[in-house]
């Protein structure tokens, strides 16, 4: 039998502790205690304000079909497209410039940031900073339409950026576009020099700087419409006094009788009708007249129909 000393060592027969066995088999995983509110709890977010926020700015509907002859022929798919999109107020506050090189970034910007070309009502007043006619954007709704898929395609592009990226985009559209008109124009003056006259069917020339030959007078020309030309901007809800105006012209004349029918109650030129029409009613001659009326009508009924060579008494 085994001394109690024995159970205290170890394999190499080393003296342990004498309370480590003990500890070993009374050692118990702590228990949870348990909460005192058992209800589920609620937590409370706050989403970060400003250019940080989840909040939906812009939603876009793209709508395209093709028929079978536009796909043999290559030609363009009819895509409508329609977009809902809702400025901040801190996309369009402007900061104060704080040193001198943000300061004639500044100045061009005392408005905002003008609308796009399909949000203006003049699209030359682009061109002239100081005019009158600009549009800019301001905190609200815009509903936005195009019937062009490039347009969309743009549109999907410039989700990505805000009004200050979108400016700089537009900015650069206008200097290429601006390029392309002055070459155009430059294209148009090189060619009535080398031709001199009406070209021969047959003539094939060369201009200095265009991409490719021209045979005759069929030279690269711009495309018909641009992107923006087939698309619409507008702030809602849209200003009532355009759709007001068509109703106006149409209820003119009403409103010209209304006016002159309440200048004459306020004569009493209606009052003295009404007077003289009853003192009239009271006298004889009302029933003189229908009665001489009934008489007439009850001997044309006796007599037939007329014949056609007589005359009537009406």
């Amino acid at each position: 039998m085994d001394s109690p000393d024995a159970e205290n060592k170890d394999s190499t027969g080393k003296e342990l502790p004498h309370n480590t066995s003990t500890q070993s088999t009374t050692r118990k995983e702590p228990q949870s205690r348990p909460s005192m509110w058992p209800l589920p709890s609620i937590s409370v977010t706050r989403h970060p304000s400003g250019k940080f926020s989840p909040q939906t700015d812009e939603r876009c509907f793209s709508y395209c079909s093709q028929t079978t002859r536009g796909r043999t022929e290559g030609r363009e798919p009819t895509c409508r497209s329609v977009c809902f999109r809702r400025v901040f107020a801190h996309e369009v506050r402007t900061a104060i410039a704080h040193d001198d090189a943000l300061k004639e970034k500044a100045a061009q910007k005392d408005h905002g940031f003008p609308l796009p070309p399909e949000g203006q009502p003049n699209v030359d007043s682009l061109s002239s900073s100081k005019s009158d006619d600009i549009r800019y954007w301001e905190e609200g709704w815009y509903l936005w339409t195009s019937r062009s898929r490039w347009a969309t395609q743009e549109r999907l592009d410039l989700m990505m950026w805000d009004l200050d990226h979108q400016d700089h985009w537009q900015r650069h559209k206008d200097e290429v576009q601006k390029q392309w008109d002055d070459y155009w124009a430059e294209h148009q003056r090189q060619s009535g020099e080398q031709f001199h006259g009406t070209p021969t069917a047959g003539d094939n020339i060369h201009l200095e700087g265009t991409p490719y030959p021209v045979d005759g007078q069929m030279f690269p020309k711009q495309e018909a419409r641009h992107p923006w030309q087939e698309s619409s901007l507008v702030k809602l809800p849209p200003p009532l006094t355009p759709l007001l105006e068509p109703i106006h012209d149409l209820l003119s004349p009403s409103f010209k009788v209304l006016a002159t029918l309440q200048r004459s109650f306020e004569s009493g030129a209606h009052a003295e009708l009404a007077v003289r029409m009853w003192e009239k009613a009271r006298t004889p001659d009302p029933f003189v007249l229908a009665s001489t009326v009934c008489r007439k009508m009850w001997e044309k009924w006796k007599e037939g129909p007329p014949d056609s060579d007589t005359t009537s008494d009406f």
